[in-house]
């Protein structure tokens, strides 16, 4: 059985939309009890997409176990869900008329299997009023999404053009965890 370590609706979407077959086990952990080094994202979010998988791992051992991890990470700093409308807007007004990455980092685990890797790609966001941050975070989308937007949704109107893999950008690179699960 394929079990996704994660509660996210956008990860559930992409991967029944694929036609996998899978269960939902969210990790027994709290993200922001983890301290990990945040200098090298793609490090940081391959760690925490590992934590996720291998604490569902330990109660699921016959299984194979997906764990992702989104950031945005602009100038250097890493962009991850906000922790309130204040935060939303700082981050939203950051990114206004920039370019930057969002990298997914995934684990994939198997009793005796670790396949870990990370995808990103690049988007760059149209120059925003403070009106238009303000009508965005009342829509509340922004509220549980890194850097405080989804493309995929009502978001996408902040977005001028994106580079590389969309489903890296909502949240799981989906043609490398399809590959990656043909190959264990």
């Amino acid at each position: 059985m394929i079990i996704l370590a994660s509660q996210s609706p956008r990860r559930k979407q992409l991967l029944e939309e694929a036609g996998v077959s899978f269960k939902i086990v969210s990790p027994d952990f709290d993200e922001k009890s983890v301290h990990l080094d945040k200098t090298d994202p793609k490090k940081y979010v391959s760690e925490l997409a590992y934590k996720k998988a291998s604490d569902v791992l330990e109660k699921n051992q016959e299984d194979t176990v997906i764990g992702a991890d989104t950031v945005v990470v602009l100038e250097n700093e890493v962009l991850e869900k906000p922790i309130d409308e204040e935060d939303a807007f700082r981050m939203l007004k950051k990114l206004s008329g920039k370019k930057h990455q969002v990298i997914t980092g995934v684990a994939i685990l198997k009793k005796g299997i670790e396949k870990v890797f990370t995808s990103v790609a690049s988007v760059y966001f149209k120059e925003l009023t403070d009106f238009e941050i303000t009508e965005y975070i009342a829509s509340k989308e922004p509220m549980d999404k890194a850097g405080s937007y989804a493309i995929q949704g009502i978001g996408s109107k902040l977005i001028e053009r994106h580079e590389g893999d969309l489903f890296t950008i909502i949240g799981l690179p989906l043609k490398e965890v399809l590959q990656t699960l043909k190959t264990i």
